[in-house]
């Protein structure tokens, strides 16, 4: 290391004076002591990001430290201090923010630092704004620092993959089909030009997964796989029946999406939604699994198939994160009205959920039982609660408290706000994003349907601690006084992690995918 000096990047591309390693650890130094003034409660920084801090730290020291005390912090749900990001004081963006443009956008104009940065395990962060201006999303609200532009425009997208060589892979719904998208000439954008039908089948509406080999994708009634090879950008041939015979119809067809996911000892897991509103029991609303030999063989009859979590309404949402832990979010059910609780309490209530599956074979309520996320004063007992559900109050079995003992339903790890409809998660492994975001997880809130206000229209971020989910805040949303408007088309479904740590989101509504990028 002798020899080596070190700067750090600030605003507006000032930088500070190039620093020996001595220097650095003693600025290294002041600003953990300024952390510790920070986590002491006496002066708040949160707004500003960690380089910024520690250079101002550095240059201007206590100064630095009073300047920055009156920035805005907002409440989480558990109480715990949020970043206001680039928000005023009136909640409205910061049209100084790091993004550089007032509307979350796509690329600033200050262009890329020299010194992007590294990651906690030393790894070179990179700049993820890469899009053209011309692609901005408009009308878009993002912390500081971020961006997000128009990647794509296809139809219908639900969900996405990224495959290893960075080609996105999309469900369309209404054409039955899943298109390869790819950005060959690097400019940002995969145009009309840059993209390949893969697969063309009436019926695929949702799941996506890439294992061992094979694309992998879902109808309403079964599971289908083709050969795939990263890179291949051609019609795939070789089909093959995976899973047969899921439950189907209902009201309106009930819930048709099938999710699907892999893991690590290669068994399946189908998600399946209920037929109702309300069924009369669970039968249909579970998680099944599918041993690595099952799918191997193909051709599986679904109820041949483990159920590994029951009384799940609607868990479209499934991913893994690094421990090898299943997550899940929840569609819970609608038109709630218990007069005990202040009669009509649907718009507030149930919660949405996300929901930790550590063991198999548990029950997580549906259709007994719902969350509590915001009940007349008075009445509620705090979000998450377990509360019986109106309809089977008086079945001899089910009360509020059969619903609130642990060994008969698992509740959520995090109560979501009513009726956002939470699609997709997803936790951040990339490399552009501030290291802080690492872990957590982005859950993408396709909206509300019967709930005046409206609510959702947005992806949201799930800060983790300790390896649980502690608070949801906004990430990418509308900026505006309502969560969605005439100005605001998009409704996010899938969500996937690029290559160059970029966040895909994929909107049916507005027949995009939006990339989200942090400028570096």
């Amino acid at each position: 290391m002798t020899g080596r000096r070190f700067c750090l990047s600030l605003r507006n591309g000032i930088k500070t004076p190039a620093l020996g390693l001595g220097a650095f650890e003693a600025t290294v130094g002041a600003y953990r002591a300024a952390e510790k003034l920070l986590a002491d409660g006496r002066v708040r920084c949160g707004a500003m990001l960690l380089h910024q801090r520690l250079g101002l730290v550095a240059m201007l020291c206590a100064s630095a430290l009073v300047a920055c005390s009156d920035r805005p912090s907002v409440e989480g749900d558990a109480g715990v201090e949020i970043d206001a990001g680039s928000l005023t004081d009136a909640g409205e963006p910061n049209p100084t923010s790091d993004a550089g443009e007032a509307d979350g956008g796509g690329s600033s104009d200050a262009g890329t630092s020299d010194d992007a940065g590294t990651s906690d395990a030393g790894t070179p962060l990179t700049n993820s704004c890469l899009g053209p201006s011309s692609a901005n999303v408009a009308n878009a609200r993002l912390p500081a620092g971020y961006c997000a532009w128009t990647w794509a425009t296809v139809t219908d997208p639900r969900g996405l993959i990224v495959a290893p060589n960075g080609d996105v892979l999309v469900v369309e719904r209404r054409a039955g089909r899943i298109t390869a998208l790819y950005d060959s000439n690097s400019d940002g954008v995969s145009d009309s030009s840059e993209r390949a039908t893969l697969v063309e089948v009436g019926g695929l509406n949702h799941g996506i997964t890439l294992h061992d080999g094979y694309l992998y994708a879902s109808s309403a009634t079964r599971v289908l796989r083709w050969p795939f090879a990263t890179g291949t950008r051609a019609a795939l041939s070789g089909q093959e029946e995976v899973v047969t015979g899921i439950p189907s119809g209902g009201v309106a067809g009930g819930h048709v999406t099938r999710t699907i996911v892999f893991d690590a000892e290669g068994r399946l897991y189908v998600s399946v939604g209920s037929a109702t509103n309300v069924d009369g029991d669970s039968t249909r609303a579970r998680i099944r699994r599918f041993t690595a030999a099952q799918v191997q063989a193909g051709n599986v009859a679904f109820t041949d198939g483990e159920v590994f979590a029951d009384g799940l309404r609607n868990e479209v949402g499934l991913r893994f994160d690094s421990q090898g832990r299943l997550w899940g979010v929840e569609n819970e059910r609608d038109n709630l009205n218990r007069a005990d609780l202040g009669g009509d309490i649907h718009t507030d209530n149930p919660a949405e959920e996300l929901n930790l599956f550590s063991e198999a074979g548990r029950f997580y309520g549906y259709p007994y039982c719902f969350s509590e996320f915001l009940l007349p004063a008075g009445v509620g007992m705090g979000r998450g609660t377990q509360w019986t559900d109106p309809g089977f109050m008086n079945d001899g079995t089910h009360s509020d408290a059969w619903c609130r003992d642990v060994n008969n339903v698992v509740p959520p790890m995090l109560a979501m706000p009513a009726h956002v409809a939470p699609l997709d998660i997803v936790f951040y492994d990339g490399a552009s994003f501030p290291p802080e975001v690492v872990g957590d997880a982005f859950v993408s809130f396709h909206g509300s349907w019967n709930r005046r206000p409206a609510q959702g229209y947005e992806v949201a971020r799930v800060v983790f601690e300790n390896g649980l989910p502690v608070r949801y805040e906004p990430f990418f949303e509308f900026n505006g006084t309502d969560d969605t408007s005439v100005d605001w088309p998009h409704r996010p479904v899938g969500l996937g992690v690029g290559p160059h740590g970029e966040l895909f989101v994929s909107s049916d509504a507005s027949g995009r995918i939006i990339a989200i990028g942090y400028q570096r």
